[in-house]
């Protein structure tokens, strides 16, 4: 089941640290009244359902922005008693539910919280994909071409051995593919007149040239 159906299933989405701090939970009771709206024979009342989740929809999403922005302790130990714990998990749930929702109103909160990981995850295997240490870039990922622009911005300004720039790469593969993505980039190096974004664009180049050649072999 996705974290979004989990939310869904119960008829209650927490926004506040999931500790009863800030904004009450919101039950889902007022969501199916206005859904049952639109099946309604009057027009007008049709309509105004549909205002009305639009305006849930706005909220929510905008409630989940703040949430994956707050800032949070680097580390946390794993008792859910500890309130560090419990906005570590908020957090990262606000993250990926922004991607579940394909939610472009949040491609600039996980941009800025791109390095972003969950203390409270273990990683054992040897080898682990990007997004799975780094919710951001798969939610990003997910909401697709609005944060593949942003993404290139936020690609140039960084050197292409960082952190950062190895996650806006893998971020735009994922979003674009190998060759889309490295075409893409390349029609922004032509159009920019900043030879520093051209330079660091440039450098990113090889990785997806690399990967292209390993799909053809």
């Amino acid at each position: 089941m996705s974290i979004l159906a989990a939310c869904l299933s119960i008829g209650v989405v927490c926004l506040a640290g999931c500790d009863g701090s800030g904004p009450e939970a919101s039950n889902g009771d007022g969501g199916k009244a206005n859904v049952a709206a639109l099946k309604s024979t009057h027009e007008e009342k049709s309509k105004k359902g549909a205002k009305a989740i639009r305006l849930e929809h706005e909220k929510l999403i905008e409630e989940l922005v703040n949430l994956a922005g707050q800032n949070v302790p680097s580390s946390a130990s794993r008792s859910t008693e500890d309130a560090n714990y419990i906005r570590h998990r908020a957090k990262e749930l606000a993250i990926k539910l922004l991607g579940e929702l394909r939610a472009s109103q949040g491609v600039g909160v996980l941009l800025e919280n791109l390095k972003y990981q969950n203390p409270n995850i273990l990683v054992f295997q040897s080898y682990v994909e990007v997004g799975q240490l780094h919710p951001a870039a798969e939610a990003l990922s997910k909401i697709g071409m609005p944060a593949v622009g942003p993404t290139i911005a936020k690609l140039a300004g960084y050197e292409s051995n960082s952190t950062d720039s190895r996650i806006c790469k893998w971020t735009l593969k994922e979003i674009l593919g190998v060759r889309l993505a490295r075409l893409r980039l390349q029609i922004a190096i032509d159009e920019s007149r900043d030879p520093t974004v051209k330079e660091r664009l440039d450098e990113a180049l090889p990785y997806f040239k690399t990967l292209e050649e390993r799909a053809d072999e």
